[in-house]
């Protein structure tokens, strides 16, 4: 894959404010009585770079990564 600079994935509409995410993150957890819940800790957003490539923005807490398709 070329190297390319961070400020190449940039995208004018990444996470406004009220914008659904394409995947929600959840981490599977068992309560008292051994039911599986399922406890919402991210997000995953889909975004065009300015150069036109596609990428993904995880968030999950304060931690925010590009996820990028493996070609």
């Amino acid at each position: 894959m070329e190297k390319q600079n961070i400020t190449d994935f940039e995208s004018d509409d990444s996470q406004k404010k009220g914008t659904k995410p394409d995947f929600r993150i959840v981490q599977p957890d068992r309560d008292q009585d051994g039911e599986t819940n399922f406890r919402s800790v991210g997000a995953m957003w889909k975004n065009v770079s300015k150069a036109g490539n596609e990428f993904y923005t995880l968030k999950i807490g304060d931690l925010r990564l590009l996820v990028f398709k493996n070609e």
